[in-house]
Parts: structure tokens; sequence; C-alpha cells
């Protein structure tokens, strides 16, 4: 994985990692991160590109809209969008996280990059506080839009999206790690070093198309 700071020459086709945390690899180390674990995934594979990391932890969707200029810059040949998680836990309204991922997607494939889209399900008890006493007090109260309503139409907005746009994505970008012992941090959302390879090992096979 090559940080987008990084400005010596490097010939590989580029592969932009675009999303929040998630994507950051908030927790672990650069080598342990999401990204990192996709660059080793596409050598395995024989696709020597290299994977510019372009997650920033907290971001919502509208804020990687605003960052959308960086990563054009960098010509990626094909996109992982991922962002969702922050949108719903500051209850962003639907149509501010449903119009910047369109504009993200459709501004991508105007310029002709392939984009694979990985989404974020919800549920109505996301606020609940921790059993842990230790974490007691981190669960912050749920906004005023989080309701019923909200839960049941934010997680239908990637799926609705990706058949729209027509482009392939994943629900939910955890769900390769469900029922999989020890994948996560302590706040039981991030992925650690474990959680990061194998959830890097579930998405390349679905990237890999994006290579051509």
């Amino acid at each position: 994985m090559t940080s987008v700071r990084e400005e010596h020459h490097d010939p590989r086709p580029v592969f932009a990692a675009y999303g929040d945390s998630l994507v950051a690899g908030w927790g672990v180390s650069d080598a342990e991160s999401l990204p990192a674990r996709l660059e080793q995934e596409f050598v395995k594979a024989g696709k020597q590109w290299r994977v510019l990391n372009f997650g920033v932890s907290g971001d919502t969707s509208v804020d990687g809209l605003e960052r959308l200029p960086e990563v054009l810059e960098a010509k990626p040949q094909a996109v992982l969008l991922e962002f969702g998680a922050n949108d719903c836990y500051q209850g962003l309204p639907l149509d501010e996280t449903r119009d910047a991922l369109y504009k993200m997607i459709r501004t991508l494939r105007t310029e002709n990059i392939p984009v694979f889209l990985a989404g974020w399900r919800t549920s109505i008890d996301l606020f609940k506080p921790y059993d842990d006493p230790e974490l007691a007090g981190l669960v912050p109260l749920a906004p005023p839009l989080y309701t019923p309503k909200y839960v049941e139409g934010f997680n239908r907005m990637h799926a609705d999206l990706a058949h729209r746009l027509n482009v392939p994505f994943m629900a939910h970008i955890l769900a390769p790690l469900e029922g999989q012992p020890g994948c996560y941090q302590a706040d039981g959302v991030h992925p650690n070093a474990k959680g990061a390879r194998l959830l890097a090992e579930a998405l390349a096979p679905l990237l890999l198309p994006l290579l051509s």
C-alpha cells in the first residue's frame, strides 16, 4: 500500500481505497490496514497495482465528496468506495448521504473509472449502551432523525444506488467478518489486524474484475 503523500515515480496502475476509518485503518498500523492488505492480495493474484489509501477517519459521505478532486488527481484505474457509518452515527439526512454517494459514483464513472460500492448496514439499537463498564459513556445519544424509518431507508440506500447506477456492490462492508471470532478492536466496529486481513481476502476476488 502506497501513501498518497509519496511523490516518487511509481509506474504501477493506481487503485484507490476511498472511504472513512474502515478504509483508513483506524487503530492498526499502515501495514495492517485494509489498503495494504488489498495490495498484497492483488499481488498474489498477479496484479501489480499500488493501492492508495484515501480513507479518513470520521468522514461522512459529504466529507468524502469534498475530497473527490484529490482522488481524481491520483488518476486511479479503479476505486473501492466506502462511506456510510459516520453518516448514520451522526443521523445525517438520507437525502444528503444519497446525493453525495450518487455524485461520487457518477463523477468517477464519467471519468471511466470503475467503482465498487461498499455499504454500511445499521440497526435501531446502534446507540444501545455498552454492557462493558469500561466502555460506558462512549455511545452518544441517538440523533433526532435516527428512527426505525431512517434505519429502514438507510439500509436500502447503497443497494438502490448500486442498481440504479449499475455498479458492483457489497451491502455491508463488514459482512465478511460476521461469525468470525477475534476480528474487532474493543469498540466492536473497527477491524483489528486479523479483521483487515480477512476483509481484504474476501474483497479482493470482488475487486479483481475491475483491474483490467
